[in-house]
């Protein structure tokens, strides 16, 4: 599951560098090619941001281009990744990521209606909506104690640009510090409206992040091309997007997770790749076949984790429950994908060790993976009263803890 070959590594990327600059970008909007020279992705390369900061004063965090098996802690992005809650749960759960103290940074989930009506793509609503999400998260922020740590995604909710932008003002609760996400489109696309994000972002004082979602079972064919085709996609975002780091969630087009032996073979070589050739700040993202307060989703966090931390990536937990039922999310599981990275990071775990445990975990969860438990919605896992996880959810992880030690992951 976790190579050690680094000659592989080195492999991948060169192919990725060469898809790069055969393939190009296809902007959708001018139905052509963008492409790029050699010795202009060289440049970009060269140029590229050695670290980002997020947060005010004392939140702020430094992000740094990590190497494989790094010692130093990743950094973790704690977020909802864009699962559907409704409009009185949004705060309450954006809350339950920021009060983590292991969350560097955090977003929230996003509204599919806002005061009883449907969010839809460039409608006045969709503007009034991203306004209110951007104050909702600063709102989280301020509730959980820690009003000065960075947003690194500040808008989930308004896809148009004017939506963003419309958003995007210390008054609403987005200051320097904080950050967007930019998408590329599945595979190599781009077009005006995402373009347009980033003529913007060049000039603001928000952290530029991209983001790429490569489909395994799509275009790229397997984990072999997909994982090609993801590394090509960092150089996407650095040369057409400028963007200052990098976040990746490759998917399997069937099981809609990132967790299948194939994928965590994909997401463990392109982190290698690319830690060992660039100096890029990457981040995992990861998505969960399994639901909240189940056994699988700690065996499925934990794996991804562990995997994502000794290949290079820093952590984005997480999106549980293939990312598509409303409320099943918590900043419950971003706690458990980021101790888990820590505890790899303080034993210096080496990828052959790491590969043990992983082995171990996947054995028992990758064949109930199609038919994956959806697990229980926020109000049924967390203490609403407290917003604090019931005693049965931190009971299963504390019992899935000793389990791990008992494996090898001592320092968890």
């Amino acid at each position: 599951v976790i190579p050690t070959e680094d000659g592989l590594a080195d492999r991948l990327y060169q192919a990725g560098v060469e898809l790069f600059l055969d393939l190009g970008v296809f902007c959708m909007d001018t139905q052509r090619v963008i492409h790029f020279s050699k010795e202009e992705l060289r440049w970009a390369l060269d140029h590229a941001p050695k670290e980002v900061r997020y947060g005010r004063e004392e939140e702020t965090v430094t992000v740094y281009p990590r190497k494989v098996e790094d010692r130093r802690d990743p950094v973790c992005f704690f977020s909802a990744v864009g699962t559907p809650v409704t409009e009185e749960m949004f705060l309450p759960i954006a809350q339950s990521y920021a009060q983590e103290p292991l969350a560097d940074t955090f977003s929230g989930p996003l509204i599919t209606s806002y005061q009883g009506i449907p969010v839809t793509s460039g409608s006045p609503v969709e503007v009034e909506a991203a306004i209110w999400n951007t104050k909702m998260l600063r709102e989280a922020a301020r509730q959980a104690g820690r009003p000065k740590i960075g947003i690194h995604n500040f808008q989930s909710t308004g896809e148009k640009t004017d939506a963003t932008l419309a958003s995007a003002q210390e008054r609403f609760g987005a200051y320097p510090g904080d950050g967007l996400l930019v998408a590329a489109i599945a595979e190599m696309k781009v077009d005006f409206e995402r373009l347009k994000k980033v003529a913007f972002l060049r000039y603001s004082p928000y952290v530029l992040g991209a983001l790429y979602g490569p489909l395994m079972g799509g275009y790229g064919g397997g984990p072999e091309g997909t994982a090609i085709v993801l590394v090509a996609h960092h150089f996407l975002g650095l040369l057409v997007f400028s963007a200052e780091r990098h976040n990746s969630f490759p998917i399997h087009i069937h099981q809609v997770c990132n967790t299948t032996r194939e994928m965590l073979w994909l997401l463990s070589l392109v982190g290698q790749a690319l830690a060992r050739n660039t100096d890029l700040i990457i981040a995992s993202n990861a998505f969960m076949a399994s639901g909240p307060c189940t056994r699988m989703i700690v065996d499925e966090l934990s794996v991804h984790s562990i995997v994502s931390t000794v290949s290079g990536w820093h952590l984005n937990p997480t999106a549980v429950a293939r990312n598509r039922y409303p409320l099943r999310c918590s900043g419950m599981e971003a706690r458990i994908h980021a101790e888990v990275g820590h505890a790899v990071s303080r034993m210096g775990l080496s990828r052959k060790e790491a590969n043990q445990i992983v082995s171990k975990l996947l054995a028992e969860y990758e064949t109930k993976i199609p038919e994956a438990p959806i697990g229980k919605t926020f109000p049924e896992c967390y203490q609403m009263d407290r917003l604090k996880p019931t005693d049965e959810y931190e009971s299963l992880w504390e019992e899935r803890k000793k389990e791990l030690r008992g494996i090898g992951l001592e320092a968890i």
